[in-house]
């Protein structure tokens, strides 16, 4: 095992209880599939981009949704929370060799956000792939494979760490990539839950409740760092 690649909403961060996409489509009248491919595949600066790309797509908005847009931008730039234990189990992993992949689906703000909750998070990740900038969203393997060619590894020797099957976990293991499913929210993964238990799907790698269980996993006990021999 050469990386650890960690999805980071509800992984690594935790945000509000409500994806922008469902907000916004609750505003509009959209899908919230159908708003999500709008505000997380492109990078829009500013919540006048969004409302100009989302009136492309859907028509004129009103007054009140526009209004609504905005303060949700600003909501967002400062809305991610670290959890707790995030930044530690990283830099552990960093400090054994490991290299570290960021992949994840996320607009701007709220990137923004991310990278004020984790700086050495962000500091330590060996690449960073975000589907507003590369026009892709997950469970579609491109940024996985973009991910591991930004790490310079095979599928074979990178481990994916999520919290949803269907986003993080499923295609990671159809890449062959091992795959650490973080089941923090298991009332959102029920349907997921049923067909893995029933043989319809295939068994994460691993499943842990906490993220500070990662780093005691044996397959990724397997690195030692020069630096934490010495300390030992």
């Amino acid at each position: 095992m050469k990386a650890v690649v960690f999805d980071i909403g509800a992984t690594l961060v935790m945000g509000p209880p409500v994806a922008p996409n469902k907000v916004i489509a609750s505003l509009i009248g959209a899908e919230p599939s159908d708003v999500a491919a709008v505000i997380m595949t492109q990078t829009l600066l500013d919540a006048n981009e969004v409302v100009t790309a989302l009136e492309e797509r859907f028509g004129t908005l009103s007054k009140h949704a526009v209004d609504k847009i905005i303060d949700l931008w600003n909501s967002q730039a400062s809305a991610a929370v670290e959890i707790p234990g995030a930044t530690q189990t990283v830099l552990r992993l960093k400090n054994r060799g490991f290299k570290i992949g960021l992949l994840s689906d996320i607009w701007t703000p709220y990137y923004l956000s991310v990278k004020h909750a984790v700086p050495n998070i962000i500091e330590a990740a060996d690449t960073i792939v975000l589907s507003f900038q590369t026009g892709k969203r997950k469970p579609d393997l491109f940024n996985f494979v973009r991910t591991l060619e930004g790490l310079g590894v095979q599928p074979a020797e990178a481990l994916m760490i999520g919290d949803t099957y269907e986003h993080d976990i499923l295609p990671a293991l159809e890449l062959g990539m091992f795959a650490v499913w973080l089941l923090v929210r298991p009332e959102r993964e029920r349907e997921s839950l049923v067909r893995i238990l029933n043989g319809y799907l295939p068994r994460p790698s691993a499943t842990i409740a906490n993220i500070l269980e990662l780093t005691e996993l044996p397959v990724l006990k397997t690195v030692t760092s020069a630096v934490e021999e010495e300390v030992c």
